[in-house]
């Protein structure tokens, strides 16, 4: 075996004992012997991810995409690199890459790479619903202060009647606070009412997986109509060779895309970003 091997067989030994710092190390003069193998940095790359340093690991995953673009640990770690570093536009990207590649592969990490990519979108999700919060904040205000200088406007010239009595000028002044006060407040509800915490969050049932109870991502439809979660019937039809509904022969081939359902899923999850824990 050569060195490059041993140390690699060393920092797997070590990983399993959950010692990643010793793995790096061991994984690190693995590529010192060969820094060809894109392996090597994947694996160190998987170590970094568990100690959370995102940066290096992200580093990792793009030397081992130098070295073979068609990695799917690699991109599948630079996805969760990406995600943890507040980047889901990108984690999104590569997260898709990877469960492409996983089902050429037919890899049992397709399932773990699918909710990477629906984590990928919730966090684009959640970016985008920040700046709409802040932008709406930022309305409010400005509509805040136009009714406020139009109150003030109004007083002063209320206060500048020369017909009008003491009386009348008190009389005219607590009107006008009270129109304005009750325009504060109607702006406020209509602002809180267009907000999404006040709508009923709820997933319909034709956009759930039957049996991962997952929201779908990459859905296919069976002889039999069902729609299935791709990754999740495939890792069933590993150890059954049937329809989980209707018990009838089923095999990868039977299985075809459901583009319909794939884009009502999508539509869904771009408005709806929280629908990813449901």
């Amino acid at each position: 075996m050569q060195p490059a091997e041993l140390h690699k067989e060393a920092g797997n030994a070590l990983f399993s004992q959950e010692d990643y710092e010793g793995a790096i190390r061991e994984y690190t003069k693995a590529i010192i012997q060969d820094a060809s193998n894109p392996a090597y940095f994947t694996n160190r790359a998987l170590c970094r991810l568990r100690l959370h340093k995102y940066e290096e690991a992200l580093a990792d995953c793009q030397k081992a995409l130098e070295l073979t673009s068609d990695s799917m640990k690699a991109h599948f770690y630079k996805a969760q690199a990406l995600l943890a570093l507040d980047r889901p536009n990108e984690a999104l990207r590569s997260s898709k890459i990877a469960y492409e590649i996983s089902l050429k592969q037919k890899s049992p990490s397709a399932s773990s790479i699918a909710q990477t990519v629906l984590n990928a979108k919730k966090g684009r999700w959640e970016v985008m619903e920040q700046r709409r919060v802040e932008k709406e904040g930022q309305l409010l205000l400005e509509m805040k202060d136009i009714l406020h200088a139009d109150y003030e406007t109004k007083i002063k010239q209320a206060g500048r009647d020369p017909d009008a009595t003491e009386q009348e000028r008190i009389e005219t002044r607590e009107t006008l606070e009270y129109e304005y006060s009750e325009k504060i407040s109607q702006l406020e509800r209509t602002f809180e009412r267009s907000d999404s915490k006040y709508k009923k969050r709820e997933v319909p049932d034709y956009l759930i997986d039957p049996i991962s109870f997952n929201v779908f991502y990459d859905p296919v439809v069976s002889k039999s109509g069902q729609s299935f979660e791709r990754s999740v019937i495939l890792e069933h039809l590993k150890h059954h060779k049937f329809d989980p509904f209707t018990r009838e022969y089923l095999t990868e081939n039977d299985l075809r895309p459901n583009l319909s359902l794939k884009a009502a899923a999508e539509q869904f999850l771009d408005e709806n970003g929280w629908a990813v824990d449901y």
